[in-house]
């Protein structure tokens, strides 16, 4: 996996509006949260960890993916979703960890910076 490169996805990115940051591994969303630009970060690549106990966090979970497996976040002024997505990784089996496809509203509102 490459580096992530936050000035180059920014770049021409207006300095007073927010941005939303798709980063395929959720684990940069630190990173992304100290630039005041980025309001949200929209991440998969952990697919959930696929293998869960009840109650327990995932038995496995990726490079880049082990921070954050699914669900919603903040870190500092940033929102970031991870998704389970649909897919598996090299494990092929999911078990208490179904797949999803996430649907997300935005609205205008006041930024997480600046309120």
């Amino acid at each position: 996996m490459r580096a992530p490169d936050l000035r180059a996805a920014l770049d021409g990115a207006p300095p007073d509006q927010p941005a939303i940051l798709l980063a395929h591994a959720p684990d940069f969303a630190p990173r992304a949260a100290a630039d005041t630009r980025v309001a949200l970060q929209l991440s998969g690549h952990s697919h959930g960890g696929q293998v869960r106990l009840p109650g327990r966090r995932p038995l496995i979970l990726p490079r880049g993916g082990k921070a954050y497996p699914a669900g919603l976040y903040t870190i500092g002024g940033l929102q970031l979703v991870v998704t389970t997505g649909t897919g598996t990784g090299w494990l092929v089996v999911r078990l208490n960890c179904r797949p999803e496809f996430a649907v997300i509203t935005l609205a205008a509102g006041p930024t997480p910076h600046s309120a």
